[in-house]
């Protein structure tokens, strides 16, 4: 009973909605969370590149999140 009441108080709200852009915000928010419970497939061409990228960071060649901004902030002040 609880749920179909809230369902009532958002039907209502979105009712009084005037400003396009809160309604696409909410629809896009109702997208996300149904999406959310699909179930994604990834194509081949992306497997091999996963494939490619998990090597990678095995081997150690990647870099830290920190590493990368530290070498941002120094590109951008050059």
């Amino acid at each position: 009973m609880i749920d179909v009441e809230l369902k009532n108080r958002v039907k209502e709200k979105i009712d009084t909605i005037e400003e396009s852009y809160l309604l696409e915000e909410i629809l896009n928010l109702i997208d996300i969370e149904k999406s959310a419970k699909d179930v994604f497939i990834i194509p081949e061409s992306h497997k091999k590149e996963l494939e490619i990228s998990l090597n990678q960071k095995d081997s150690g060649l990647v870099f830290s999140n920190e590493i990368v901004n530290k070498r941002i902030a120094k590109w951008l002040l050059s």
